[in-house]
């Protein structure tokens, strides 16, 4: 990357930063203060399930303080509502209460002042949990922007994070108290400590979900390692390229090798990218393409499918609010209506078709442009998939890198394990699922497609890839043992060396998830929701929300953690502007069409940001699986990324807002066409002979 445009990059986040404006006094604070307090009950140690456990669900009584008093007795009223179907939310959730039993009543005494929020509920035992918190500010976004101005500028993508991470446990450290300012050693030693003892020890290293998914990919490496020694990559490779005749063929089979593993996002990043890796090498495809190809085709096609672990979370997220609306026809949602609402969403989910659509469009008519241009021209011409000079997240030892010359090459031995990774997958988490919902009667008693989805919502799917990936190394042992292509102590130590790269790259994927977790504790996107609340009006809500959602993801580097902060407090939002405003023609389809298409543009907003955030972790874990450079990945597909964001909110949402919902079929079509006529006009053939192609060989070092 130039140093020019690495300025230009910084001088923009810089920008954005000073642009974000703050939550106003009148509605952002009493925002916030809601946005606190549901993060305290509804954690998973909240304080109602010691209730639970004791007495039941409970209902809240809520006594709530503010400062200035709020002079308007209806807004009050509506705000007391608003805390006290938290106790409901909850409910649904996790207790499924019975109706007409008797509940404890709990009061919740809240006090919102001018910097923060104190809150107090007693707890069974006769103490009392409290919450206080000083209100998200600017400094929220803080760790995010040094992060990744400092990789940018520095390409170290790792002291980025590190200083990022710092900066942020400081700032909260200093900030997290109402009312006390801490002293400048306390400071820094608190901070440091919360950053390294809290964020990424805690809550990163010693989370089991992170152990398992970090265990899984060095199983998926040494896998790959020992098929890779044992010539089942290079027999693979071979029989493959039988049916790949060039780079578009080759690509053709990546995206529909990614498009195939439909049921979960990590398993695609990597098995896809390590599989596919060595045919688009040999057909001299970028690493830079090979990552943007997987990256764009995971998320998207995980976040679409009926059937993968995104559906069931997606709809976790708004299956309570949903019973708060109504629908066309009056009659009230019921939480089973949660999987209806999301097929009915899919018209709207602009920015997974589209980016799934162009992926197709760039491979068919081989047309690339910007940095990604310059990436492919390299491998066509200089035969170079990897810029010199460029850093893969886990470059291959060259003592596992091809087998002895004597060693045959046999496609099986790599087919075998790779089908013992994905069948071994899908099988586990099928049984697991059904292990958990067979003793449900009313669950086993749903239809097919229903109960499926059941037992992928109680599958867990980093527990399957442990397991799945670990009986694929030790298949690819076995089939290496039994047919005496290489001694077992060698074996072992192809393992043990198919490893030692990815150190800088768990350094990476750590770092990124206490980064995440330093932006939670300062609030990053409660900050960046409350700023945008107050322009959420009917005529702007879907818009507004998907870029909400895509900033919030790209600054916390999480999809997920942004569906669950906007999607509940937007269905009832939407609904109520939608019917006030006769969305779609009249108020009574007004309310339910304008909920689908917030939901919609929430999803795709948080896969947008996702896809665009260098401290994701699956665009960590897509580099990681194609050993492609971090940041070369992050700015050759971020061009891609912003067409195929600017073809849905031209092309998807603001169609939709003008003429109605029913227009998104024209709206489907304008957008490819749109992005096949930027294709037309911005992109090149990287086959087409370069001029100076010293030139181009100098440019791919920086």
């Amino acid at each position: 990357m130039r140093g020019r445009f690495r300025f230009l990059i910084a001088a923009v986040f810089m920008a954005a930063f000073v642009a974000v404006p703050s939550p106003d006094e009148e509605h952002g604070k009493p925002y916030l203060s809601y946005l606190l307090v549901r993060e305290w009950l509804l954690a998973q140690d909240s304080p109602l399930q010691q209730w639970h456990d004791a007495q039941g669900p409970a209902v809240l009584t809520v006594l709530l303080q503010s400062s200035p008093p709020v002079e308007d007795p209806a807004e009050q009223q509506r705000r007391v509502h608003e805390l006290q179907r938290l106790a409901e939310e909850w409910a649904m959730v996790n207790a499924d209460p019975e109706p007409g039993k008797a509940r404890p009543q709990l009061g919740l005494v809240v006090y919102v002042g001018n910097d923060g929020i104190r809150a107090s509920i007693a707890l069974p035992d006769g103490t009392e949990s409290q919450l206080e918190r000083t209100f998200p500010s600017r400094w929220s976004l803080l760790p995010a922007l040094l992060a990744i101005i400092i990789a940018v500028l520095t390409q170290q993508v790792l002291i980025g994070l590190l200083l990022g991470g710092l900066a942020g446990a400081l700032a909260f450290v200093a900030t997290s108290q109402p009312g006390i300012t801490p002293g400048a050693t306390s400071v820094l030693l608190d901070g440091t400590a919360h950053f390294f003892g809290e964020a990424f020890w805690r809550r990163s290293v010693c989370e089991d979900f992170y152990l398992r998914i970090t265990v899984f990919v060095v199983f998926l490496f040494m896998t790959v390692g020992v098929i890779t020694r044992n010539g089942g990559v290079h027999g693979l490779v071979r029989r493959l390229q039988r049916f790949v005749r060039g780079p578009t063929s080759a690509q053709l089979s990546t995206f529909a090798s990614g498009s195939a593993v439909f049921f979960d996002d990590y398993t695609n990043c990597l098995l896809v990218g390590t599989t596919m890796r060595p045919l688009t090498d040999s057909v001299r495809v970028a690493r830079e393409k090979l990552a943007y190809i997987v990256d764009s085709t995971a998320a998207p096609i995980a976040g679409l499918s009926v059937f993968s672990t995104w559906v069931v979370y997606e709809m976790s997220q708004y299956r309570t609010p949903l019973t708060m609306v109504t629908k066309p026809d009056g009659t009230p949602y019921v939480e089973t209506d949660a999987f209806t609402v999301f097929l009915d969403s899919l018209p709207f989910r602009f920015y997974s078709w589209f980016a799934l659509a162009l992926v197709v469009l760039v491979i068919v008519t081989r047309r690339d442009f910007g940095p990604m241009l310059k990436a492919e021209q390299r491998a066509r011409h200089l035969n170079q998939p990897l810029a010199p000079g460029h850093k893969p997240m886990a470059a291959v030892d060259e003592r596992v890198a091809n087998p002895d010359e004597r060693t045959p090459r046999r496609a099986r031995n790599a087919l075998i394990p790779l089908c013992v990774l994905v069948f071994g997958t899908v099988s586990l988490m099928f049984w697991q699922g059904f292990q958990a919902v067979a003793q449900d009667a009313e669950a086993m008693a749903l239809p097919l497609g229903s109960w499926l989805r059941e037992v992928l919502a109680n599958a867990q799917s980093d527990v399957a890839l442990l397991y799945a990936s670990a009986s694929a190394w030790v298949t690819a042992i076995l089939l290496t043992q039994t047919q005496r292509l290489m001694p077992l102590r060698t074996t072992l130590l192809t393992s043990l060396l198919s490893t030692r790269a990815l150190y800088m790259a768990f350094g990476i994927l750590f770092l990124a998830w206490s980064l995440g977790h330093i932006c939670r504790d300062l609030g990053t996107s409660f900050f960046l929701t409350a700023a945008a609340r107050e322009a959420m009006t009917a005529a702007a809500l879907p818009i507004l929300l998907f870029v909400v959602a895509g900033a919030i993801a790209f600054a916390t580097g999480t999809s997920y953690g942004t569906m669950a902060i906007l999607l509940p407090n937007v269905v009832v939002l939407a609904h109520q502007l939608g019917t006030d405003a006769a969305f779609g023609g009249s108020p009574a389809i007004g309310g339910t069409a304008l909920m689908l298409v917030s939901i919609g543009a929430v999803l795709e907003g948080a896969i947008f940001g996702d896809h665009c955030s260098p401290i994701s972790d699956t665009t960590v874990l897509s580099s990681l699986g194609s050993q492609c450079d971090l940041l070369a990945h992050v700015t050759t597909q971020l061009p891609y990324a912003l067409l195929a964001m600017t073809a849905s909110a031209v092309c998807g949402y603001l169609p939709i807002l003008w003429f109605g919902p029913s227009i998104w079929p024209i709206s489907m079509a304008a957008g490819v066409l749109f992005m096949a006529a930027m294709l037309w006009i911005l992109g090149r053939n990287a086959s087409d002979p370069v001029d100076g192609m010293q030139t181009l060989a100098t440019t791919s070092t920086e």
